[in-house]
């Protein structure tokens, strides 16, 4: 392989680079020896602290000034045949140019700021007479100038701002004599004002007017004196009269008065003590008459508030507060000026509740409340002797059980279950033997109650009544605790008895039903005597007395014998079917044999 013409250019090129460095080198050192440097101590410090740079003709090029006599340069001016051209400067002395100054005929026309983060912030442009013509900002330091102010023979005239950085100005300002006029503000960038500020001749604030609520109507004013808010008032509803209306002393709020419910009258007031929150009083119904009042602490937090909300012209309730958060509150419900039910809270939340019904200055009623302000608890002394005897036990803010000592004994003798805040359950104990042998139930279907007596406390119930919406509507009676009914009695919506089935004779079946008419006396009786579901004994009643018997002695369904009793119940006749053709065939006089016995 042929390396030598590689070698060759390489070897040039080394020569060459040589010679370029040589070069620059002299024309270097020409050009420094042709410059001169001129350096004085112009306080006699021992310090440099003015350089001055001429070049080979001796007109002056660079000019370094040490302002502050620290040793280190902090101004550096450039000239072109004499004449500047730029001032750059460290007006913060940090070592950092932060300050530059651009001039045309030796006249300054712009310069510019620049931030610790080398980036320009401000520039200012002046006119031929070097007097400020345009200011522009960067206030965000985004890179981008958001404020403008423009000047007029020298003096500020107007200013214009974006806020959000959106390319829409936000705030316009006009001056005079370097002082605010007027401004306008659009915050949002709706195109709307939402603030206008006037000011008076001092350039201090005057009048302002603002749109709060951002309808593009100003409905809030404030009034200065000597730049200080001394007045502020509301129109919310733009009607022309004021709905609040706001005095300050030395710029702070003294009092207010405000028309809560905008009908023209003013039903809040509140007083202010150096600025702070003193008291406030409401007409809460507005019926001109003041119903609240509420006093702060020193620090302007709730202290105490006393209402009448009954509005009968007396305090009801009372509220306590320490800093701002409550502790206690104490409520008068029936009115007669003792405050019977007292909340108590436990930072800020309401923990328990307390009632003393007969103001005897003991809690008749507590209730316990968990950290979300559910019930937990409440325990009650409903017979008002000093001992609690009720207790109701809550989940999720919903009853789920209530107990009783209804004797004093301190034994529970009366128990009732709920689920999702309806009674489901209830059981007593009746003699207080501690055994609860009634049971009622609320979740049977077809029926709002059911009861059931086990007085025998062998676990089978020998009673069962069934209500509906509180009405007697059916009772079961099992009187030898067979676990079947002996006797069921129907009544109807009014609660009157119109029938009755029992087991006659012992059978273990319901064979003998019982009718009645609308004052509970019976009318008429049937009999299934053989169990086969069909009647085959008829009783007829009139008054409440047996009047006549009617039998199916065949089991066709249609009696085949009848029998006739006067009004001492005793048998007068009886007549027989003997063809089962449905008409009597024989009759028998009273106390011959074959006759039906007497119910």
């Amino acid at each position: 392989m042929e390396v030598w013409p590689v070698f060759r250019f390489n070897h040039f090129m080394r020569y060459f680079v040589i010679i370029i460095l040589v070069l620059v080198f002299f024309a270097g050192s020409l050009a420094l020896a042709e410059e001169k440097r001129v350096e004085k101590d112009l306080d006699d410090d021992g310090k440099i602290d003015q350089i001055a740079c001429f070049d080979a003709g001796g007109k002056i090029t660079r000019l370094e000034i040490d302002g502050n006599r620290d040793g280190i340069m902090d101004r550096f001016q450039f000239y072109e045949h004499e004449t500047p051209v730029r001032i750059e400067r460290d007006t913060d002395f940090d070592r950092h140019v932060d300050c530059l100054d651009y001039f045309e005929k030796g006249k300054r026309i712009r310069q510019e700021r620049i931030s610790e983060c080398q980036k320009v912030y401000q520039i200012n442009y002046f006119d031929k007479n070097e007097t400020p013509l345009l200011m522009k900002k960067d206030t965000s330091e985004d890179g981008k100038f958001d404020t403008i102010y423009y000047f007029d023979n020298g003096q500020l005239s107007s200013s214009t701002r974006d806020t959000d950085a959106d390319g829409s100005v936000n705030i316009w300002q006009k001056y005079k004599d370097n002082k605010p006029v007027e401004q306008k503000v659009d915050a949002d960038g709706d195109n709307r004002i939402e603030r206008i500020v006037l000011y008076d001749a001092k350039g201090l604030p005057d009048k302002s007017h603002y749109d709060v609520d951002q309808d593009g109507k100003m409905e809030t004013f404030r009034f200065y004196q000597k730049g200080k808010i001394i007045k502020q008032q509301k129109d919310t509803d733009l009607d022309g009269r004021m709905d609040s209306i706001t005095v300050f002393k030395d710029a702070l709020p003294a009092e207010q008065k405000k028309d809560s419910n905008l009908d023209g009258k003013f039903d809040v007031f509140t007083m202010f003590k150096n600025g702070t929150l003193f008291s406030q009083e409401k007409d809460t119904n507005f019926d001109d008459k003041i119903d609240s009042l509420t006093r702060f602490d020193q620090t302007g937090l709730l202290k105490e508030i006393k209402e009448d909300t009954r509005y009968s012209g007396q305090i009801d309730r009372v509220s306590f507060f320490e800093k701002g958060v409550p502790v206690r509150m104490e409520t008068d419900a029936d009115g007669d000026g003792f405050f019977e039910t007292v909340c108590f809270y436990k930072n800020g939340i309401k923990h328990l509740q307390t009632q003393d019904q007969n103001r005897d200055g003991t809690a008749d009623v507590k209730i316990y409340f968990n950290a979300k302000e559910e019930k937990q608890r409440v325990e009650s002394d409903t017979t008002l002797n000093g001992k609690t005897d009720t207790w109701q036990f809550y989940r999720n803010d919903q009853i789920v059980r209530l107990e009783k000592d209804e004797d004093g004994n301190r034994n529970i003798d009366l128990k009732v279950f709920y689920k999702n805040g309806s009674k489901e359950k209830l059981v007593k104990d009746m003699d207080h033997d501690q055994y609860f042998e009634t049971t009622q139930w609320f979740n049977r279907p077809n029926w709002t109650r059911v009861m059931e007596q086990d007085s025998d406390k062998n676990g089978n119930p020998e009673a069962r009544f069934y209500y509906t919406h509180g009405v007697l509507r059916l009772k079961e009676m099992d009187e030898d605790g067979d676990n079947h009914p002996d006797l069921r009695e129907h009544y109807n919506k009014k609660g009157k008895l119109f029938k009755s089935e029992e087991d006659e004779g012992n059978t273990g079946r319901l064979n003998m039903a019982w009718f009645y008419d609308d004052s509970e006396k019976a009318i008429r009786a049937e009999m299934d005597g053989d169990g086969d579901g069909q009647t085959d004994v008829w009783y007829f009643y009139t008054q409440g007395r047996l009047l006549a018997v009617e039998e199916d002695t065949n089991k066709d369904g249609k009696p085949d014998l009848w029998e006739a009793y006067d009004e001492s119940e005793a048998l007068i006749s009886r007549r027989k079917d003997l063809d089962f053709d449905g008409k009597p065939d024989v009759e028998k006089p009273a106390g011959e044999s074959g006759a039906s016995e007497k119910m």
